[in-house]
């Protein structure tokens, strides 16, 4: 078990190889009951891309089976389903304990030139513009990602006139500069994007913060199944705004859809999940 204070984010996504296609993880203690989802997702999709050369990952489709334990480590097992002229597919299972715990799937694609569209976005100002300007939050907002503040600088975007869109959205980075290498971007950001999206679920039955939080106390939440498409390359030691917005709710289940921009607007990844928000019987 690795505490979150005493490691930095490259720490905790290497991976040991044990054999061929065989890797182990392991994890970190960030004060919940079980494995943050987030972890077995970077850490599977480390696995696979350490099976890859010269593709970079552009989807990711994921399941989550069972509770993680963060007092034993995770044996992530690569099977290398693809390898064509263009495209690469990998299959990895996540076992602890003698059980699968997660299995992702990953596709990898040769870089190639090709039309390129996104939606313009105009974005709230970035943490660097609110300093420039002398409105940079207080200390309260930096906790909107508490599971993360140890390798992370996380800013949530207040719910005012300027997010009046029915979406939860935080403009976050990791703490220390990363190498260049975009592929160990991306395995970062799937570790991120796993965070927001069931908070998001609640939105419409709690807009309000301080109404959402008590509603969270009451609710026993947890991801099913996680998607991430990585549409142009991307740096996450640099501002990205990640806006998570609720799609439907329904048999104590819920749907977000993300969003994730660079600071100059551009669209560089999408997410979407289906998780678990069931009303605990205790209340």
């Amino acid at each position: 078990m690795t505490q979150a204070t005493a490691s930095t984010i490259l720490d905790f996504i290497q991976l040991e190889r044990i054999e061929q296609d065989i890797f182990r993880g392991e994890s970190k203690d960030l004060g919940t009951p079980q494995v943050y989802g987030g972890q077995v997702l970077g850490q599977a999709l480390e696995a696979a891309r350490l099976t890859v050369q010269d593709r970079d990952v552009h989807s990711v489709h994921a399941y989550f089976l069972r509770r993680g334990d963060f007092t034993a480590p995770i044996v992530y097992q690569v099977d290398r389903s693809r390898d064509g002229g263009s495209f690469s597919a990998r299959r990895v299972v996540a076992i602890q304990h003698g059980q699968p715990i997660f299995t992702l799937s990953a596709s990898f694609q040769k870089p190639e030139q090709g039309l390129d569209y996104y939606e313009p976005k105009q974005l709230p100002d970035s943490p660097d513009v609110l300093a420039q300007k002398g409105l940079l939050p207080d200390d309260s907002t930096r906790s909107a990602i508490r599971l993360l503040a140890s390798d992370f600088e996380a800013y949530a975007v207040a719910q005012d006139a300027d997010n009046n869109s029915g979406t939860l959205r935080w403009w976050i980075k990791s703490r220390e500069r990363l190498p260049d290498e975009i592929a160990l971007h991306k395995t970062v950001l799937a570790y991120v994007s796993d965070f927001g999206l069931l908070q998001a679920t609640l939105l419409p039955h709690a807009p309000a913060t301080k109404a959402r939080r008590e509603l969270v106390k009451k609710m026993v939440m947890a991801s099913i199944d996680h998607a991430i498409w990585f549409h142009r390359p991307l740096r996450i030691d640099e501002w990205l705004l990640y806006e998570c917005r609720p799609i439907s709710t329904s048999n104590a289940r819920g749907c977000a859809h993300g969003s994730v921009y660079d600071a100059g607007g551009v669209l560089v990844a999408s997410t979407f999940q289906e998780g678990l928000i069931r009303l605990d019987q205790d209340y």
